[in-house]
């Protein structure tokens, strides 16, 4: 066996120690299918034992020259689209998706810089079924899968994983359970609430669409019940849980019965201040911040921006390197990675005093 007095040894050295070649260590320290499984792990064992450590710099040269110089083929990732149209991700005349579409674009531009094409494939389209997808993809040679939200909280999918990479941008898929990237729930809303508190908002209500916080895991929630044990019970209010159609009655009885300082919504309820509860001076002093993704048609409301854009690119991040360690089928310990929201001020929340006077 060659000695290694060095701190890193080489390829040739865990090759010669290995009694294989060296492009077998490099393909089994890669984590290659083309090495049988025993011998990928016997091999990256004992590069492990011999203090082996990959230089990022000579990985990355060595992937542009295996490339030719010249990059002819770029590969797909895959966004599967679960939605009722094709066109959820990219028509712009539909309302209320401004999130999902800001998570495409994130995704896209990623992808791009890291030279990969994004395609959108439509799992509800005519006749098709986990089967004939999971068929596509692998005809397609698609590796790298990206789930955005599904329709439903508590939702799977039952494509054919063994064969893919897969990043999740959400909470709604439970099975199987995959990496994330994910907005910071709790913390976004402890933001919101500190920077309400500061403000000398001291009745502060929570207000959501039916199901919306079980797409979430209940974080929502319980980032809120958890503030609320820190101040007076007389500042604690009910969370109301609405229907986003046919809301105002409701709203009107919860705004009228516990008078809130500042509500913390979506924009799917940013018409609060127009609801009739017999008091327009106090509908014109309530404060209201939305969650979501700073859309165009929130501009004169306070955000709590999830920064979608972000989370999405984050995901690509994600799955490229997944792809680089040639990692596919059921992660053993999936990863969650946060992605904090930003505020975008605006006078939808001022010093209630000067709101008052106002």
């Amino acid at each position: 066996m060659e000695p290694h007095s060095e701190l890193h040894p080489n390829l040739r050295q865990i090759a010669a120690a290995a009694q294989v070649s060296t492009t077998t260590v490099s393909l089994a320290l890669r984590n290659h299918p083309r090495i049988p499984a025993p011998t990928r792990l016997r091999i990256q064992a004992l590069g492990r034992q011999m203090g082996y450590c990959p230089n990022p710099s000579v990985t990355n040269l060595m992937t542009q020259v295996r490339s030719g110089g010249r990059v002819r083929y770029r590969e797909t990732l895959g966004w599967i689209n679960p939605h009722g149209r094709p066109d959820h991700y990219v028509n712009t005349k539909l309302v209320g998706l401004e999130y999902h579409q800001r998570l495409w674009q994130g995704a896209l531009h990623r992808a791009e810089q890291l030279g990969y094409a994004l395609e959108s494939f439509w799992l509800r389209a005519p006749n098709m079924s986990a089967q004939r997808m999971s068929a596509i993809l692998a005809t397609r040679g698609v590796r790298g899968l990206l789930i955005p939200p599904l329709p439903r909280p508590k939702g799977h999918l039952s494509l054919d994983w063994s064969n893919f990479s897969v990043t999740a941008l959400s909470y709604t898929m439970v099975r199987p359970q995959f990496h994330r990237v994910v907005p910071d729930h709790h913390h976004n809303i402890q933001v919101i609430l500190r920077t309400l508190r500061h403000r000398g908002y001291q009745r502060i209500g929570l207000l959501l669409p039916v199901q919306y916080d079980e797409r979430l895991e209940n974080r929502f929630r319980a980032g809120f019940y958890f503030y609320q044990q820190n101040v007076p019970r007389a500042e604690r209010l009910p969370v109301l849980i609405c229907p986003p159609r046919a809301y105002e009655e409701k709203c009107a009885d919860w705004l009228g019965k516990y008078q809130p300082d500042a509500v913390i919504t979506l924009g799917t309820f940013r018409n609060l201040r127009a609801i009739d509860i017999g008091d327009p001076d106090y509908s014109e002093r309530l404060a209201i911040v939305l969650m979501g993704c700073g859309a165009i048609r929130d501009s004169g409301f306070t955000v709590m921006d999830e920064n979608p854009f972000r989370i999405a690119e984050s995901a690509v991040d994600h799955l490229a390197g997944q792809l680089g360690r040639n990692e596919s089928g059921l992660p053993e310990r999936p990863e969650t990675v946060l992605i904090k929201g930003t505020w975008i001020d605006s006078q939808s929340v001022e010093d209630p005093a000067l709101a008052i006077a106002r």
